[in-house]
């Protein structure tokens, strides 16, 4: 297993992880909110991270892969990158937080799908 794999495995895991310390720090946290949502916004960037350093690094075995899975990939990836944006932008006071807040759960489960299809039609158990 590559580094590239280890990286893929790690922000695949990233991905519910960030979620799940989000909601955690949002219901049960106290204390100023962009202090204490540190930890949802350094993982999801961590998660966005891997999926491109994954991508650099298994650009030259793409040779067998599954296309649809790539396309999934490449969705995936572009779907953390809109969550980092909207992250960042639901980081500032507004009226606009609650629908912006919604677009965000619905890109992370959108996110996760692409990224957990990718992973069936590409990963190691079809091969």
């Amino acid at each position: 297993m590559s580094g590239s794999d280890i990286t893929a495995w790690l922000a695949l895991a990233l991905i519910p992880l960030t979620a799940a310390i989000g909601r955690a720090i949002r219901r049960w946290g106290s204390g100023a909110f962009a202090l204490r949502m540190r930890p949802h916004y350094v993982l999801g960037y961590l998660a966005l991270l891997g999926a491109l350093y994954h991508t650099m690094g298994a650009m030259s075995a793409t040779g067998g892969a599954n296309s649809n899975g790539l396309w999934f990939a490449s969705l995936a990836t572009l779907g953390l990158g809109a969550q980092a944006l909207l992250g960042t932008n639901l980081q500032a006071p507004g009226t606009y937080r609650r629908p912006l807040r919604r677009w965000h759960m619905i890109l992370f489960w959108l996110t996760a799908a692409l990224a957990l299809a990718h992973v069936v039609l590409n990963g190691p158990f079809l091969s």
